[in-house]
């Protein structure tokens, strides 16, 4: 992790404009104003994010039970509401007022 944070300010993905990511560092890093570092707990929650996604590589590899597991997961995946998740962050994480 160390190693991609530091490719994000040393020119690695843009040679030609080496600040180019030097915000996305800076939020993952350092406490912006009134916001804490990593808001969204990008690095906090890096390690169960690769740990799961072993697991997904595994489970794909079953095509039979991926197959049942897409069309149980879709069949229940109920309503969703993309309007009511746009309002819960609004309220939740960027504590903004409804507009």
């Amino acid at each position: 992790i160390r190693r991609v944070l530091m490719q994000l300010i040393n020119g690695y993905y843009a040679p030609n404009d080496p600040e180019l990511f030097r915000d996305i560092y800076n939020s993952l890093l350092n406490t912006l104003s009134s916001d804490r570092a990593d808001t969204y707990f990008i690095l906090k929650d890096f390690r169960m994010y690769a740990d799961a996604q072993k697991r997904v590589d595994e489970a794909y590899r079953d095509e039979q039970w991926w197959a049942k597991a897409a069309m149980l997961n879709t069949a229940c995946s109920g309503k969703f509401s993309s309007d009511r998740t746009i309002e819960e962050y609004v309220k939740d994480i960027w504590h903004l007022d409804k507009v």
